[in-house]
């Protein structure tokens, strides 16, 4: 598989949206960082809208997503319980 820049876009759009949402939470909304999962779907909505229903990437999109997703949520949930503790 070749590596177009098309591709490296969509890679890039999949990984900086959730990690500056986190840090973002992380650094000043710590109390309400659960909601970077929410954020970054929508995120996700907004910028892949017109490949989200393409139907032959489909199903590898939605894969994709949901991965980031529960990335996403693992991170937001492991600090939201650090916070708590403290």
């Amino acid at each position: 598989m070749e590596l177009t820049p098309t591709l490296i876009l969509n890679l890039a759009l999949l990984i900086v949206p959730p990690v500056a949402l986190v840090l973002v939470f992380w650094q000043w909304l710590a109390r309400h960082i659960r909601w970077t999962v929410a954020l970054t779907a929508l995120c996700d909505v907004f910028l892949f809208w017109d490949k989200l229903f393409y139907y032959e990437s489909f199903d590898l999109f939605a894969v994709l997503i949901l991965v980031q997703l529960a990335a996403t949520g693992v991170a937001a949930f492991r600090i939201y319980n650090k916070q708590r503790k403290d």
